[in-house]
């Protein structure tokens, strides 16, 4: 006599792997959305500070004349975890002038290896005569981010700063 299948065993087989499978789509929606830049059209910085804890700062990139002319001039606010990255032609002391530009700056001046070499906090300038900032070393690289930024993250000069 052929035994019956057991009607109960089959709809819990199908049901773990229902299960399995669910968890799996689960873990790689939760593996892509992990992976992905979250702050879109902006690029991932990390600076290593000198205790070596890893900041990371989203920053938009500014390497066309026009960019670089206009910098953060007229923006009200910028988010404590991001900035603006100034990419230079070549190494030079590039001083920064604050007109126009309503947020007082920390200037993170780098050079071709991402090493800091030089910070100068810059207050924010509306009339004539705004100061120019500039540096004691070249650098190919400036991070504006909101002023004493870098004090509240322990970043110095000698750390260095490493686009992903």
């Amino acid at each position: 006599m052929k035994k019956k299948p057991n009607s109960l065993e089959s709809p819990k087989k199908d049901n773990n792997i229902i299960y399995f499978l669910i968890s799996v789509a689960v873990l790689v929606a939760v593996f892509f959305l992990l992976t992905q830049n979250p702050r879109p059209g902006k690029e991932e910085l990390t600076i290593t500070n000198g205790a070596g804890a890893q900041i990371p700062v989203y920053v938009e990139v500014a390497d066309s004349m026009g960019e670089l002319e206009q910098g953060l001039m007229f923006r009200e606010s910028l988010p404590e975890d991001e900035g603006m990255l100034f990419v230079f032609q070549q190494p030079g002391t590039y001083a920064f002038w604050m007109k126009n530009t309503l947020i007082p700056l920390d200037a993170i001046y780098m050079d071709a290896n991402g090493t800091i070499v030089d910070i100068i906090q810059m207050d924010s300038c509306i009339s004539d005569p705004c100061p120019t900032y500039p540096p004691d070393a070249e650098a190919l690289y400036v991070l504006e981010v909101n002023k004493g930024f870098s004090e509240r993250h322990g970043i110095t000069e000698g750390g260095r700063i490493v686009l992903k």
